[in-house]
């Protein structure tokens, strides 16, 4: 049941997975610029940490989403006209 709810979500809203992924690529590049100074290494890494999950959302998101595109397009039934 959970399952389902998920997927349809991730598959519905594409747009979710794909802005929390923007959200990460951007927290990256913001750690990377802390590391450059020796107070900030810490923050830098926590911000690397919340940087992988929006991007490990937006994967996963990304993979349920042509799975479930794969599966619906395996399963409509195919029109074959006669001859």
């Amino acid at each position: 049941m959970r399952i389902a709810l998920i997927r349809r979500l991730v598959h519905d809203f594409p747009w979710f997975h794909r802005w929390i992924g923007l959200v990460g690529n951007t927290l990256f590049v913001i750690g990377s610029v802390f590391f450059l100074f020796d107070r900030l290494v810490i923050p830098g890494t926590w911000i690397f940490v919340g940087a992988s999950l929006g991007l490990m959302v937006d994967s996963l998101g990304e993979k349920i989403t042509r799975y479930e595109d794969d599966r619906r397009h395996r399963d409509e039934p195919t029109m074959t006209t006669a001859q």
